[in-house]
């Protein structure tokens, strides 16, 4: 491994003398003997290891190091300290800093820190690739899952993405319509041009087809300037139509044409626009089934079911609930600046109940328990009545209560992963309980997963008990 060096230390015989011994060993090293120096030098290079004083003359290495800890989560900090002085080391390992040295500064001792520093980089660096292994695998632009079910959705946005098709999206409610249609958008060329989601059922017939199409001043009354559509809004990009089921027979005939030769008219003109737009568009309802009621055209059915994509409710891909809670709680996190996580056993009661309203159900009840909870901790009782009602008796889908295995997968344990990255993941929360000495909250927050993950990946690999 290429390992570059930052050395910072204002005694010049005591830096040249460091620098020898790790130039020796093969490393790349920059040294500084200030700290201005220091923070112009890691402005420019990029370093795997930080070995600093503590002592600066215009600062100190633990100031440093909170500096740039942050945006360079992957260096490694190692600070150098009198004898006298090894309380500020070892505050500063709380901190974040991986070891400290003593002076004077025995050349054996430090190739063995050095070495040690090394092989947190390489680890470190394998746990952000098994991390985004992982993330490519179970999360897609804020779909997650690692269900069958899930992976074929999946695949079908990257099969559609690059193909400017019409696409109808079906699904219960709260299912994550709207972010498949993001997701789609997003893998496709149209990525930086506009996305426009438009919600049929929440806008009134009557002003629906303005909203869509735009119209020109004078054109009802009301209409003191002319104002662009939603069409002309998301022209180069993809327009969104959710709950399309909804828009009117006259209305319907309209976005037809569009859909055909991507030409409209505005409200009240005769001018004829043409826009390049990717249409998507969404429903909960059967659309066949109101075709044969006559309520829905056939003609744009066809239309707009070139390609079809069905999103599974959570009753239909069940085994996805432990990553779905974990992301969401994350979610919940961000919003609320916080770090929340769930009470022991809770991951399996939420697991058990059927959620009939979905993924906007889900993230609700766990928003709700956030707002209640008497601190970071998620309680049980905090979670709805129906919930708590329809898990305390029995899973709420009157079947045996998953088991250990299925609720493993939070972090998403498909057994279907090679053993390489098994053994990977494996080698990485050793480690991780290694650095933070059996501390499993601190080994969960070195490897970016919950606690809840750790603690199953413990049993899995059985690490039980492990702490060097």
């Amino acid at each position: 491994m290429d390992t570059s060096i930052l050395l910072v230390e204002d005694n010049e015989k005591l830096r040249r003398l460091m620098k020898l011994t790790l130039e020796k060993e093969g490393y790349r090293i920059a040294e500084a003997s200030d700290g201005k120096t220091a923070r112009v030098l890691f402005e420019e290079e990029t370093f795997d290891i930080v070995l600093s004083d503590i002592l600066l003359p215009d600062t100190t290495g633990i100031k440093l190091m909170e500096e740039w800890k942050e945006s360079s989560p992957g260096v490694c900090y190692i600070l150098c300290t009198a004898y006298g002085d090894v309380e500020d080391a070892v505050n500063a390992m709380k901190l974040g800093a991986f070891d400290y040295l003593t002076k004077p500064i025995k050349a054996d001792e430090l190739k063995v820190v050095i070495e040690r520093a090394v092989e947190w980089v390489r680890l470190n660096k394998e746990n952000q690739y098994l991390k985004k292994v992982f993330a490519d695998q179970r999360q897609l632009h804020g779909m997650a899952g690692a269900s069958t079910a899930m992976k074929r959705v999946f695949d079908m946005v990257h099969k559609v993405a690059s193909q400017p098709i019409t696409v109808l999206l079906q699904g219960e409610s709260g299912t994550g319509k709207s972010r498949c249609a993001q997701a789609i958008h997003l893998e496709s060329d149209r990525k930086n041009r506009p996305y426009v989601e438009v919600n049929c059922a929440a806008i009134p017939d009557q002003l629906l087809e303005s909203e869509l199409f735009g119209f020109t001043k004078g054109a009802f009354t009301g209409a003191t300037r002319a104002q662009k559509g939603k069409f002309e809004a998301a022209d180069g990009g993809t327009l969104f139509l959710d709950e399309i089921a909804e828009i009117s027979p006259g209305l319907q005939a309209k976005l037809l044409q569009v859909t055909q030769d991507k030409t409209f008219y505005p409200l009240g003109s005769n001018e004829q626009k043409k826009v390049d737009v990717r249409l998507i568009a969404a429903t909960n309802r059967d659309l066949w089934e109101m075709v044969q009621e006559g309520t829905f055209r056939e003609d744009l059915y066809y239309r707009l079911n070139i390609i079809g994509i069905n999103i599974p409710s959570l009753r239909e891909r069940a085994e996805d609930l432990p990553l779905l809670i974990d992301q969401l709680t994350e979610e919940v996190s961000r919003e609320h600046n916080s770090n929340y996580e769930l009470e022991a056993g809770l991951m399996k009661k939420l697991s058990a109940y059927s959620w009939p309203g979905n993924i906007r159900e889900l993230y609700n009840a766990i928003a709700r328990a956030a707002v209640l909870s008497e601190g970071t901790t998620l309680r049980f009782t905090d979670f709805p009545k129906e919930v708590r009602e329809a898990t305390e008796g029995g899973d709420g889908r009157g079947e045996a209560e998953p088991s250990e295995e299925q609720a493993g997968t939070e972090l998403g344990d498909d057994y279907s992963l090679t053993n390489e990255l098994q053994n990977y993941e494996q080698s990485a929360i050793e480690e991780a309980l290694r650095q933070s000495l059996g501390n499993q909250a601190q080994a969960a927050e070195l490897l970016g997963i919950s606690r809840q993950s750790l603690l199953y990946k413990v049993r899995k690999y059985g690490l039980q008990g492990q702490s060097v």
